[in-house]
């Protein structure tokens, strides 16, 4: 449902329909073939491949959390986590990517409207951005910010239009004050990027580095940690659906995607050798005529259907809250953020079971499940999405302790 506000901007009032979450998954299976011949090469090139990019403008998959009023779907956590898990699927740098961009996306919609006029100028558009640890500093300088700072792991850094940076805001640049943390909005020719990213896992997903040295933005360009992660938005009656979407429990839920999507490429791409693999130094001519092998195929595709299903209920949540105007209670963030963590660690132990059941040609170089392994191993340890972490704000929720992390 949609309306015109005031100064005829479009608000949405809820997520996009089902259809068109369905819609733009048959899209993805579409381009499947394509999506998985380049994730080699992004693999080896540690970078997504333009052939990727294109294929994915395509189809939408860059769109999906710009606004409705710049041409995008405004879509919420269950589309973006659908299609992303449909991408990992073929490629999981590339549903990597899409997620960093969409999620970027959605924390750019904080900012003002006369920023998102400037920044969705040309309609929708693809973005980068680090959230974490404060790596820069803001200085006043006339009517703007001089800004200076250095962001690793900045995944889709390479293809992005903009990009966000953590940083301190310092009242001048001898202000040892730390406490006044934001963000500065920079145009993808105002920044620099240092080629850094050199994992054994989500190699495509070329997470350089993010370099401004001597920066000048408009003032508005820069805002508060509180502007653009808290919760006044949520509470906002009249604001539009994109805007009143909790930013961290949205990124942490559809950063997963691209791992569950992964866990069942690797699942399948097991099972479906079952019936002509052996088992070395047993009579097994065929894997599936072992019972065990039948028995630990069964639990590991339960894994991976626990996770799916924990990630869903997070990403359920998040749009019905977004639909409303009461924030979601910090409690039940928190055990969302369990949910998060513990469906990474079954991916990645599901991951590992597979590997155990496939036999040691899954750690070839050119090996599929292997890359999926990798890709899984190294994706679910993203520091937002580790089990250890999750565990703990769900138990200081269930203790009444203090949270461990503001960033739910």
């Amino acid at each position: 449902m949609s309306l015109l506000a005031t100064d005829n901007r479009i608000v949405m009032s809820q997520p996009p329909a089902r259809e068109e979450v369905e819609q733009m998954v048959q899209r993805v299976h579409e381009i499947g073939p394509l999506l998985r011949e380049q994730a080699v090469v992004a693999d080896r090139q540690r970078l997504l491949p333009q052939a990727s990019v294109e294929a994915l403008e395509q189809i939408g998959a860059w769109d999906i959390s710009t606004l409705k009023r710049y041409g995008g779907y405004e879509g919420g956590a269950q589309m973006l986590f659908e299609v992303a898990r449909t991408i990992g699927y073929y490629d999981p740098s590339a549903a990597w990517c899409v997620v960093i961009s969409n999620g970027s996306v959605m924390l750019t919609n904080r900012y003002e409207d006369a920023v998102l006029d400037e920044v969705f100028a040309n309609g929708p558009i693809r973005s980068a951005s680090i959230f974490a640890q404060p790596q820069g500093t803001a200085v006043p300088d006339g009517q703007g910010w001089r800004i200076k700072g250095k962001w690793p792991f900045a995944s889709n850094s390479n293809h992005s239009h903009w990009a966000l940076g953590i940083l301190y805001i310092k009242r001048s640049a001898e202000d040892p004050d730390t406490s006044r943390v934001g963000f500065v909005l920079m145009r993808r020719d105002e920044f620099e990027i240092q080629d850094t990213w050199y994992t054994i896992g989500m190699r495509g997903s070329g997470s350089n580095t993010m370099i401004a040295e001597d920066l000048w933005v408009p003032h508005n360009r820069v805002i508060t940690f509180e502007a653009l992660m808290g919760m006044d938005p949520e509470r906002e009656a009249q604001e539009t659906f994109g805007r009143r979407l909790t930013p961290h429990l949205t990124m942490s839920t559809t950063i997963q995607a691209p791992s569950v999507g992964a866990a069942y490429a690797g699942f399948d791409y097991t099972a479906g050798l079952a019936n002509k693999r052996g088992i070395t130094y047993t009579h097994y001519t065929k894997q599936s005529d072992s019972g065990a092998f039948v028995q630990n195929l069964g639990a590991t595709s339960i894994k991976i259907d626990g996770a799916r299903l924990l990630l869903e209920r997070s990403a359920a949540a998040i749009d019905r809250a977004a639909s409303g105007h009461e924030p979601m209670p910090l409690e039940q963030r928190a055990r969302h953020r369990a949910g998060i963590g513990h469906a990474g660690h079954e991916l990645v132990a599901a991951m590992n079971e597979l590997c155990w059941l496939h036999g040691t040609a899954a750690f070839a170089e050119n090996s599929v499940l292997g890359r999926m392994w990798r890709d899984v191993n190294t994706g679910t340890r993203h520091a937002s999405i580790t089990a250890p972490m999750g565990y703990e704000l769900h138990g200081n929720a269930i203790t009444e302790t203090p949270f461990i992390s503001t960033k739910l």
